[in-house]
């Protein structure tokens, strides 16, 4: 089937991704990241020492805050829990990694952003529709109207 694919010049793609699937997706060569949303040096941490593989560890790095209490400056030497934890990790600046993860979520495209709802294409059945298939399909009678929801 791919041999045929490539041969016609088509590909695959997913019309919807639930957001439990999107926050599965690599954190690195992202399929909706945009040219030089990647910086070697910028995201090495991210990678080597906060293991950051998935989006949704991003997400969780980047809700992070790294104020020192009682403060609004942004602090290298952060005293906050996590700060303390990812230095001892190795983390020479965890506020600079929490805003390389943010920059990085950011510059997502919408159709892999978690934070953007997908679109109503209006093709979902309705209540009733659903409730009809349910019972030909539990009486192993009458028509099955096809559901051509697509979020995986």
């Amino acid at each position: 089937m791919l041999k045929i694919a490539k041969k016609y010049n088509t590909t695959f793609t997913l019309i919807k991704l639930s957001k439990n699937l999107k926050k599965k997706l690599p954190a690195w060569y992202h399929l909706g990241a945009p040219p030089k949303t990647y910086h070697r040096q910028k995201n090495s941490c991210l990678q080597s020492t906060h293991n950051a593989k998935t989006i949704k560890k991003l997400i969780k790095m980047s809700k992070r805050t790294t104020f020192s209490a009682g403060t609004t400056e942004i602090n290298e030497d952060c005293v906050c829990t996590y700060g303390e934890k990812d230095q001892l990790k190795g983390c020479d600046n965890p506020h600079k990694c929490t805003m390389a993860a943010k920059e990085i979520l950011n510059k997502i495209t919408p159709k892999y952003n978690t934070k953007v709802k997908p679109k109503k294409d209006n093709l979902s059945l309705t209540h009733q529709h659903k409730e009809k298939n349910r019972q030909a399909h539990q009486n192993r009678r009458g028509e099955i109207l096809f559901d051509p929801t697509a979020t995986v």
